[in-house]
């Protein structure tokens, strides 16, 4: 048996192992504990917190536009709605990008350790 038919035997037990993985899949909350966890965790509190606040912050400049009375007041608190929801969805947007980045490293880790032990037996 060559390599090439090594590589193939256990990249076929591998899809058969991930088929019952991502049958059993952990979940969002849990793959979202996992970045508070990893070598970001603390940019990953950083940002959680900084989001937390710019949350504050536009729904405060949201009720400020509806209680506005002149129409600059209302561009002024309009823009920093604005601003600020775009901030929260840049912020949401980098921290699934690191969830998945988290879940992928950890799938090749996966694959790596199956082809190294598929390729010690038949050795």
């Amino acid at each position: 048996m060559n390599i090439d038919d090594k590589i193939k035997a256990s990249l076929v037990a591998e899809q058969q192992h991930l088929d019952t993985i991502i049958s059993h899949d952990k979940g969002l909350f849990n793959r979202l504990t996992d970045i508070y966890q990893g070598s970001m965790r603390i940019w990953v509190i950083v940002s959680s917190i900084a989001a937390l606040i710019i949350t504050v912050g536009f729904v405060y400049a949201g009720y400020q536009f509806c209680i506005a009375t002149t129409v600059t007041l209302q561009v002024f608190w309009g823009v920093w709605f604005i601003v600020g929801l775009m901030s929260q969805i840049a912020i949401k947007l980098w921290l699934f990008m690191e969830m998945n980045r988290v879940a992928l490293l950890k799938e090749i880790k996966r694959s790596e350790l199956n082809i190294l032990a598929a390729l010690s037996q038949s050795n």
